[in-house]
């Protein structure tokens, strides 16, 4: 009989602890367990039946993982939906709960207490669906509670893909590929039983989620933040994560942006933290920027963080995670490359300069999992650049309830839709294909421009974005500046970088507010709804075009 993910769980139930910082509480694996069989019951007790979609909108805590095991107990099918923050309000995030309970044919929706507003909100707009409060699901009559840790042929866990790029879609993920995936974790990082992860990413998110539970599977112990505690107050969890102990965690980019800027910004001097037991940063979910990486090595080398536990990955929810991992004790790698070669398909080494990209390496397939690069004619040698195919035990079979699609091969490898290039065995990724941008039958990736000008004094927290406007390539650049000297010299500024460091002249920059960039949960840009706010910015008169 195929192993489920909660006899898993429960094999590792006396390893591994769990601390809930916002909670204030410490639990082992089994108690949570214990306490998820409750959890059950109260699910049991409001309609859910075995093989029914369990859907939930949870911060990161105890009640979510409650959630996720209590509906395995009930042989239901867990599935976590994202908070309501960056869908245009209320009315926005109501259509996007409504697509997604239809698309999984959801009748159970339970929402944490602190979302009482929200709750009442879908409660009204959807009546065809049960929408309760976490804090009403526990009870102590587990006999309704079936024997058993489920159908092993169900699927353990649906997640709904972020819309980056289209409509959000159901990734079902079995319970063969989850195991799967959390050993293709677990084995390149280093995770045993002895370790201890920190983590803040939000478990509605692939990262979250396939990372606590690799560090359960393996028997380490977790300590969970909700998001808000890293982003809002880098540093502050930064000392909380070296205090804790804490020997690995996961977080994109951005975040290693975040807490520079917070050193940089301190008053007085830092009193430097004991960074010295933290021996895995998993950065991925969004581009890898390789100043990002060099500034954070400068700063905090003095806490005693060494540049081999930096390690940049690559993955998604379709592989239930994790797709490639470099090496054990490797500090990151970065290639210089020609933009142009790049843009023909072709990696070429070159020295640092205007007409070079930097790139970081994401490492090697992980366990089980076989990657390859393909163009039109199918796969490419090393040094040509093509869409990344991936297929192995942790990648899902198909997307719930759809077709397979053009997504897949016709020998049934996934198609990512993201472009890269494996050279001396080492994965390099720098595009979307659907972010590709022609301008006059030339191809320029849209990371490639944001590269150039984040890092420019006036861009708002590095927040910037490239997508394409008829002829050209349209950079839109959030500031904080107010006069108009200041934003039309940032404004100058971005044409000459674009114009000297890509070689591209037609290119309109906007100048956009703070936080106007439409975003996913998991921070990346929304290119398909940038380019229909294009006409919001034009009005407005912000920027110029070359």
């Amino acid at each position: 009989m195929t192993e489920t993910l909660l006899r898993l769980m429960e094999s590792r139930g006396a390893l591994s602890s769990l601390t809930f910082v916002e909670e204030d509480r410490t639990l082992s694996l089994a108690d949570l367990l214990a306490e998820s069989r409750a959890t059950a019951a109260g699910l049991i007790a409001r309609g859910a039946a075995p093989g029914d979609r369990v859907a939930f909108i949870m911060q990161n805590g105890s009640g979510f993982l409650k959630l996720l095991f209590g509906a395995q107990y009930a042989h239901a099918v867990p599935l976590s939906i994202a908070l309501p923050f960056g869908y245009g309000g209320v009315d926005g995030y109501i259509e996007h709960v409504r697509g997604i309970l239809e698309d999984a044919d959801v009748r159970l929706l339970v929402v944490d207490p602190d979302l009482a507003r929200v709750r009442r909100a879908l409660a009204e707009a959807l009546p065809e669906v049960t929408v309760v409060s976490a804090e009403d699901l526990d009870t102590q009559d587990l006999t309704a509670v079936p024997e058993g840790s489920g159908d092993p042929d169900r699927p353990a866990y649906i997640q709904y893909t972020s819309g980056s790029t289209s409509r959000p879609k159901g990734v079902p993920l079995t319970h063969a590929n989850v195991i799967a995936g959390l050993h293709a974790l677990a084995t390149p990082s280093g995770t045993t039983s002895e370790d201890r992860w920190g983590l803040w990413v939000p478990l509605f998110h692939d990262m979250g989620m396939f990372c606590l539970l690799t560090a359960l599977s393996a028997g380490a112990d977790v300590v969970l933040w909700r998001p808000r505690g890293g982003i809002r107050r880098p540093l502050e969890w930064l000392r909380r994560f070296a205090a804790e102990g804490c020997t690995h965690t996961a977080a994109p980019n951005f975040f290693a942006d975040a807490l520079v800027e917070a050193a940089k910004a301190a008053e007085a001097p830092l009193e430097p933290a004991d960074l010295s037991a933290w021996r895995v940063w998993c950065n991925g979910a969004e581009t890898v920027n390789a100043h990002s990486l060099a500034a954070f090595e400068k700063t905090f080398a003095s806490w005693g963080f060494r540049p081999r536990s930096m390690c940049p990955v690559y993955g998604m929810a379709e592989a239930t995670l994790t797709v490639t991992f470099p090496p054990s004790r490797r500090e990151p790698v970065v290639r210089w490359v020609d933009r142009e070669a790049l843009a023909g398909g072709t990696f070429v080494p070159s020295g640092e300069g205007p007409g070079a990209r930097p790139l970081v390496g994401v490492g090697h397939p992980v366990p089980g999992v076989e990657v390859r690069v393909c163009g039109d004619d199918g796969p490419l040698p090393e040094g040509r650049a093509g869409e990344i195919e991936i297929t192995g035990p942790p990648v899902m079979a198909g997307y719930y309830r759809r077709e397979r699609g053009d997504e897949w091969s016709p020998d049934g490898w996934y198609r990512t839709g993201d472009i890269g290039v494996v050279a001396d065995g080492e994965l390099f990724i720098f595009g979307r294909k659907k972010d590709m941008i022609v301008v006059r039958g030339v191809n320029y990736y849209a990371e490639d421009a944001e590269t150039v000008v984040r890092d420019l004094p006036g861009v708002f927290r590095k927040r910037c974005a490239a997508v394409a406007d008829d002829d050209h390539l349209a950079l839109v650049v959030e500031t904080s500046l107010e006069t108009e000297e200041e934003r039309a010299a940032l404004v100058a500024e971005c044409h000459r970088q674009i114009r000297s460091r890509m070689g591209l002249d037609r290119v309109t920059v906007h100048l956009a507010p703070t936080r106007f960039l439409p975003q996913t949960s998991s921070g990346k840009v929304q290119r398909h709804k940038l380019r229909s706010s294009l006409g919001e910015l034009v009005a407005d008169g912000s920027g110029g075009r070359a």
